[in-house]
């Protein structure tokens, strides 16, 4: 089943947009009765969220003590979400069948999706977890590496700007936070959020 966004729906403060759902999402089986969104029946992002301060030491807990994710766990973790004014959501909405990332059609064809949810979502902030949100984003061409040692140096976030018909917002790149990504790195640039959630 696709795996759509979730969270605080009405002008979050972030919205936390990552490449494509994993088939270990337990919400992508059609058998599933609760909530879809991203990284339900995993453990491994919610854990560098944590490490970041960004989820609590009570919901990290939970997560990591669960055997497997119930519906209520789920509708915990959701609530959660809701009151930071965080919004979970990927630019490709179907879930691959191994970890290879998805194809430049693929994207195209799911990016007006991303786009319409962005405008009806309205976060203040956007985080693009990897180069291939970012590129289509920001249509720009920067290096992680480049932006990751200019914000660690001033310990300041940089923002770039990002229209969709009349609505703006403000995307801030960032590793992917698991897999092929840079977990460590993540977590610096994501401590950096905490000056923008006062």
């Amino acid at each position: 089943m696709p795996i759509l966004g979730n969270g605080d729906i009405n002008k979050p403060k972030i919205m936390f947009v990552f490449i494509n759902p994993t088939s270990r999402n337990i919400s992508s089986d059609k058998n599933w009765e609760g909530l879809r969104f991203p990284f339900i029946g995993t453990k491994q992002v919610w854990r560098i969220f944590h490490k970041a301060g960004l989820f609590d030491n009570e919901l990290m807990d939970r997560i990591d003590n669960s055997i497997y994710w119930s519906i209520e766990l789920t509708n915990h973790v959701l609530s959660f979400l809701q009151k930071k004014g965080f919004y979970f959501t990927n630019i490709v909405k179907c879930t691959g069948r191994d970890a290879t990332l998805p194809n430049s059609k693929k994207t195209k064809l799911f990016l007006p999706i991303l786009k319409k949810e962005i405008e009806i979502v309205k976060p203040k902030y956007i985080v693009s977890f990897g180069l291939i949100p970012l590129r289509y984003l920001i249509k720009e061409k920067i290096k992680l590496s480049d932006y990751y040692s200019k914000v660690i140096e001033n310990k300041k976030l940089i923002f770039y700007d990002l229209s969709i018909n009349s609505f703006k917002s403000k995307v801030i790149p960032c590793y992917f936070p698991v897999g092929r990504g840079n977990p460590k790195k993540s977590v610096e640039i994501l401590k950096l959020l905490h000056s923008i959630l006062q």
